[in-house]
């Protein structure tokens, strides 16, 4: 039986260009946070096991599009978030490959994250 998850989050996740501009400690709270939202969006949804592939389809709604290293950095902690949860067994490259990043507008202020794991097993 095939497993899909769907979840967003409201908020932003920093992108590395603002991460690398802080202190390690901002970065490593900014972390635990999304670990957190990761992890009460998940809870009830789980997989029987951790997933040993999947796919993912991350999303950042935003009013201002970001570069493409932004993209993928921003969601950095919230794939960790992923393993940490139980959902994924690892976020290695042979687990879930090269997630597909997409980015929508939106109004200032309303800016959210979604995201979507599926996979064959479950």
């Amino acid at each position: 039986m095939p497993y899909y998850l769907n979840f967003e989050v409201p908020g932003l996740p920093k992108t590395a260009n603002k991460q690398l501009r802080s202190h390690w400690r901002d970065a490593h709270a900014e972390s635990l946070v999304w670990h957190k939202e990761v992890w009460f969006a998940t809870r009830g949804k789980l997989p029987q096991k951790p997933l040993k592939k999947a796919k993912l389809i991350l999303t950042r709604v935003s009013a201002r599009s970001p570069d493409s290293d932004g993209l993928v950095s921003s969601f950095k902690y919230v794939i960790d978030g992923l393993v940490k949860a139980g959902v994924l067994v690892d976020d290695g490259y042979s687990i879930i490959g090269m997630p597909e990043y997409r980015w929508e507008a939106c109004e200032r202020n309303k800016g959210k994250i979604r995201v979507i794991v599926i996979s064959d097993e479950n």
